[in-house]
């Protein structure tokens, strides 16, 4: 057996070996399940309660178009 035969030999073995760890090893979920982990935690973050917040600036600014801060 050639030097380069030998290590093709091993490079495949390793390959193989490689490709059935990161199949098997794999953790299996259902092809949505990230999606529901981000509603949940979207929910998480979501407001509590039936109140209703109010918009930071008010009604006053509206209208009045936007403005720098040296006029």
């Amino acid at each position: 057996m050639t030097p380069l035969a030998f290590l093709a030999l091993a490079a495949a073995i390793t390959l193989v070996g490689v490709l059935l760890l990161a199949l098997t090893g794999r953790k299996r979920t259902p092809w949505d399940a990230s999606i529901d982990d981000f509603r949940r935690r979207l929910d998480a973050l979501a407001p509590t309660g039936d109140g209703v917040t109010d918009v930071a600036d008010g009604d006053a600014s509206q209208g009045e178009g936007r403005t720098s801060a040296g006029t």
